[in-house]
Parts: structure tokens; C-alpha cells; sequence
């Protein structure tokens, strides 16, 4: 038994073809971006974006992103902001380092307690500007921290300025402590 054909005219399929095509280059589909996070041991690596730049080439702003890693049992964050460098040597992706003391920061007393640390970046929406604070959290304090990672030159090298934005208590350490 044969199921008969529906003949549809080749011009009506291309008119379809224009259309459909048209329409999906008209709707701006959302932008997939990819922020990683690893833990291992005593260190934790994420990224972020860190400010837009322009690219006059393409005619497009495109983020460029900082690196972090944070070596908790010795308290240390370094934040890199990776740029594509061509010279003598080769090409260079990952410069200089800013460090951040988050012992200090926290002001955690080491011989009392051994300090946790999370972190992760986040978005501040259309108030960010293209960046993206970095939230570190030291669970032993209930404390919070916001940083933020900018490029600067210095001379002829780029070295990234890495601040603390803000620092505070997530809620009275009792309630926080209780709710556990």
C-alpha cells in the first residue's frame, strides 16, 4: 500500500526556506557564557569577567575576564587579568599577579581557628560596567568579603590592582552559629 505524495511547488519552499531564515536572524538568541570554578585540596580557581573592552576590528565590546585562585590554608588570593601578548620570546597569555593578604583581610586570628573560604563571582547587572565582583566567604567569622580585580600599567608592564570593595558580617555570628 502506497501513502500518497503531497507535491508542494519548489518556489513555495524556498519562499518557506527565506522566511524561516529571516525571522531566526531577526530574534538575538541569548549569549552563552562559561564561568568555571575548581576546588582541590587547600585551593579553589574561578573566573569572572573583569571589565568590557572595545574591538574597533570587529565593531563589538567583548569581556575580558581575571583569573582567580585562592590558596586558603595559607590565606593568599591572586587575581590575573590573562591578555594575548606577542613578543621575542613567544606569545605570553597570563602576566603579572596582584596578591591579597585574606588573613589580614578577615583579620582572623590563626592560633584560634583555621579560617574556610569560599568564593565565586557574581553579576551586578547593568550597574557592573562588564565586571564582576568577586564574593570570598570565611565560614569560621560569618564574614563576607566583595574584591575587585582592574587592570593598571605600570611602566611597561600591566599588573592588576586587586581592592577590597566591602567587608561584613554575613548576620550576628550567634545566629548564624545556631542555624547550623
Amino acid at each position: 500500500m502506497s501513502v500518497p505524495r503531497i507535491r508542494v511547488p519548489g518556489a513555495l519552499t524556498l519562499a518557506a526556506g527565506v522566511f524561516i531564515g529571516w525571522g531566526l536572524a531577526a530574534t538575538r538568541l541569548p549569549v552563552l557564557r562559561a564561568s568555571g570554578g575548581d576546588r582541590s585540596g587547600q585551593s579553589i580557581l574561578t573566573s569572572g569577567p573583569a571589565m568590557l573592552g572595545y574591538n574597533a576590528g570587529l565593531k563589538v565590546q567583548m569581556s575580558q575576564d581575571a583569573l582567580y585562585f585562592l590558596d586558603y590554608s595559607g590565606g593568599r588570593l591572586w587575581a590575573t587579568i590573562p591578555s594575548h601578548q606577542s613578543g621575542v620570546g613567544g606569545n605570553r597569555i597570563v602576566g603579572a599577579f596582584a596578591e591579597r593578604d585574606l588573613i589580614a583581610d578577615f583579620k582572623i586570628n590563626m592560633d584560634e581557628k583555621q579560617p574556610r573560604f569560599l568564593m565565586t563571582t557574581g553579576s551586578l547587572g547593568v550597574y557592573s560596567e562588564g565586571w564582576a565582583p568577586l564574593y570570598v566567604f570565611e565560614t569560621t567569622t560569618s564574614q563576607v568579603a566583595v574584591y575587585r580585580v582592574q587592570p593598571q600599567m605600570i611602566g611597561a608592564e600591566s599588573k592588576p590592582r586587586f581592592e577590597l570593595l566591602e567587608m561584613r558580617p554575613l548576620a550576628p555570628h550567634n545566629a548564624v552559629a545556631g542555624a547550623r
